[in-house]
This record gives C-alpha cells, sequence and structure tokens, in this order.
C-alpha cells in the first residue's frame, strides 16, 4: 500500500506543479509545448527563435560554472575511484564488515561460461547496431520502430552475460520477477521526464512527425522500457571490478537523509525546479534530472520507506558512484546509436551547446549522473538487492 501512494503522491506532484505553475502564468509558447503529442517539431529547424540554443546562444560564464560545479560534485569520488586503490588492509576490513561488499579478488573472466543466450544477445545488437544506421529502402516504413528496442535488448542480454562471466551470475538471473518489472516501471519512469522537458525542451525528436498520438504513445513506451534494466545491468557489471568491490568509497562524508535539513533541500531543490521550468526555463533547465529525484527521496522519506540513500549514513558512497557511472556508460551508448539514427533525439539547451559529442554538448553528459543516481532509487523501490547484485 506504501507503494501505491508513493506512485499516486509522485504522480501528483511531478505531472501536478508544472501544470499549476503554467495554468497560474505560463506563455502561450510553454502551453504549445506541453500540449504537443506527438512532439511534432521538425518544423523547428525553419524557425529557429524557437530553439533555446539560439535564444541564449553559448556562454563561457555558464560554461565552466556548469563545470565547475560537476568537478566539485564529484571530485571526492573520482579520486578514490582512481587513485590508488585504497589501502588494501583498510578495505579488506571495511569490505568484510560491509563496507564495501565482497572482495574484488572473487571475480574474474573465469567465474563462470560466457552463456549462450549472451552470444545470441550480440548477434542481435550487431545486427540492429546495422538497421539503427544504415537506410534500407526495402524497410524505410518500418525502419524507425525496428531498431532502438532490439539494441537495446541486445545491450541489456550482453551485459547480463558479462555479469555471469565475471561473477557467476546477474541480475536477470538472480532476481528474474523484480528484473522484469523494471521494464514497466521504467516507461513509467521516464514518461515523467517526457513530460516535464515538454516545458524546457532540453531535447526534442526527428522522424516522428508522421506518427499518430496513439502510435507514437505504443512506440515510445516500448522503447522507454529498456532504460531501467540498462543501466541497473551495467551497475551490476560495474560491481564485479574492484574500484566498486573495495572499501575505496568507505570512510567518506556521512550524510543522513532522513534529517531535518536533509528534508528541507530535497523540498527546495524540487519545488524550484518543477516551478523553475515553467518560470524562467533558460535557468533551471539543469534541475530537469535534480528534481524528480528530491522529490522521490523525500516522499520515501515522509513514508517511511527504506532509501537507497540510507547507505550514505555510515559514509558509504558506493552504490551511488557505481549507478552514476552506469548511467554514463549507458549514456555514452546512447548517443552513439543515436546519432546516424532514422528516428533520432536532438538537443536545444540554453548557454552550454557547444563541444558536443554526437548530438549532445559535452557537459551535459553531467547529466546522466544524477539520473544515475534516480536509477538506482527506482529500482531499490521494486528491490532492493537489483542494486546490489
Amino acid at each position: 500500500m506504501k507503494k501505491v501512494v508513493h506512485v499516486l503522491v509522485l504522480a501528483m506532484v511531478l505531472l501536478g506543479v508544472p501544470a499549476i505553475c503554467a495554468w497560474l502564468g505560463a506563455s502561450p509558447e510553454i502551453w504549445e509545448g506541453v500540449r504537443s503529442f506527438p512532439p511534432r517539431t521538425e518544423d523547428w529547424g525553419f524557425r529557429p527563435e524557437k530553439l533555446w540554443n539560439v535564444r541564449c546562444p553559448f556562454s563561457w560564464p555558464w560554461f565552466f560554472g556548469m563545470v565547475a560545479f560537476t568537478i566539485a560534485c564529484t571530485y571526492a569520488l573520482v579520486r578514490r575511484a582512481f587513485g590508488r586503490a585504497g589501502d588494501r588492509a583498510e578495505a579488506a576490513e571495511a569490505g568484510s564488515n560491509g563496507g564495501g561488499g565482497a572482495a574484488a579478488s572473487g571475480f574474474s573472466w573465469h567465474a563462470a561460461p560466457f552463456p549462450r543466450w549472451g552470444w545470441l544477445g550480440l548477434a542481435e545488437l550487431a545486427v540492429a547496431w546495422v538497421f539503427a544506421w544504415a537506410k534500407f529502402d526495402f524497410c524505410r516504413e518500418i525502419q524507425p520502430h525496428i531498431s532502438y528496442m532490439p539494441l537495446w535488448i541486445g545491450y541489456i542480454l550482453v551485459v547480463n552475460a558479462l555479469c555471469v562471466k565475471r561473477g557467476g551470475t546477474s541480475p536477470m538471473l538472480a532476481h528474474p520477477l523484480p528484473y522484469l518489472l523494471t521494464f514497466p516501471a521504467s516507461s513509467l519512469f521516464w514518461w515523467f521526464f517526457e513530460y516535464l522537458n515538454r516545458y524546457v525542451w532540453n531535447w526534442y525528436y526527428l522522424g516522428v512527425s508522421q506518427m499518430s498520438a496513439g502510435e507514437y504513445a505504443f512506440y515510445a513506451t516500448i522503447c522507454f522500457s529498456s532504460v531501467l534494466p540498462a543501466v541497473t545491468a551495467t551497475a551490476a557489471l560495474l560491481h564485479t571490478f574492484r574500484p566498486f568491490r573495495d572499501a575505496r568509497f568507505s570512510g567518506m562524508a556521512r550524510t543522513n537523509v532522513r534529517c531535518a535539513q536533509a528534508a528541507v533541500f530535497f523540498l527546495s531543490v524540487s519545488a524550484l525546479g518543477l516551478c523553475g521550468i515553467v518560470f524562467f526555463p533558460q535557468y533551471a533547465f539543469p534541475l530537469l534530472w535534480l528534481s524528480p529525484l528530491m522529490a522521490f527521496l523525500l516522499i520515501q522519506v515522509a513514508l517511511g520507506e527504506p532509501c537507497v540513500l540510507d547507505r550514505l549514513r555510515t559514509g558509504n558512497w558506493a552504490l551511488v558512484f557505481r549507478f552514476a557511472a552506469a548511467a554514463l556508460v549507458c549514456g555514452l551508448a546512447w548517443e552513439t546509436w543515436n546519432y546516424f539514427a532514422v528516428a533520432k533525439w536532438v538537443y536545444s539547451v540554453p548557454w552550454v551547446y557547444r563541444f558536443r559529442v554526437w548530438e549532445m554538448p559535452l557537459i551535459g553528459f553531467a547529466g546522466y549522473l544524477p539520473f544515475g543516481v534516480e536509477c538506482a532509487a527506482v529500482t531499490a523501490w521494486i528491490k532492493p538487492e537489483l542494486v546490489d547484485s
């Protein structure tokens, strides 16, 4: 019952707050973007004044400010990850009492044979990659619909197979039903981001203008279902490598997410983001990735649910860094496969639209880091053991 209440409250907050703000004082342009379904934005190429990267051109202060903020938030974790592998004696001791998990020495490429279904996934990934990038006349009409999901199903199978190869098991094998539930949960999860994006238009889609509303909803829901399973599997694979298994991320800053100060912080960031994307989207656009996480955590704490950040109370930041890194790995794959795709997304962000890697402006990859923590929070909410696979 708590989970039902959680979903209902979260839906009311994420959907309702921006809508109320828009009703109170949104410009016609905001309503135009929110009501557009499917998001028919291909004509924007002929109306560049509607694009944020044109209306708010590149700004060095914004760029350096966002780079500095990203470095400040990640420096300690990155230093632990790529510095000396920590004190091995301390790591072993912390690992034995739960600080960093099992010893890394228990994992190797010879832990188990690479499963046959992993080879099937690899073959599917290769074929789908060709269909994603090549332009074939014989399947021109259906090609936008037959590449994305097969690509990610292949990726999910391959990464789960690598987990088996290195560790003897994987999320898909260890927790089959909860892992299966991450697919529909992922669709709902990403639809929230799609809705919030209609207020800021950080990204928009090409190649969907010919779809009806029903077709777009159907195909988009299928595609969105791969997000959580992919990030969860990637995080599980990273868990088989030493930096994510020893205790180098233990003994860091202790953070209690169940104190009054944390609740005020969650509420403030969430409110600022959900209201800001309506009233000043050209400045609040980065909060699109933070406000849903803050709202989710605030509801968890208020309902007394276990929280994926509870382990920060002991100074253990391993899971946070692992899921942030997993989302970044998946982000690189998303952006790579998207670049030459027939149906694709492109970006229009204010102030920092430069130094692109594929379609994504370089600093935009920082958004995958909090997004990974959001994936961890939702996955742990479905089944806590999935985030520790």
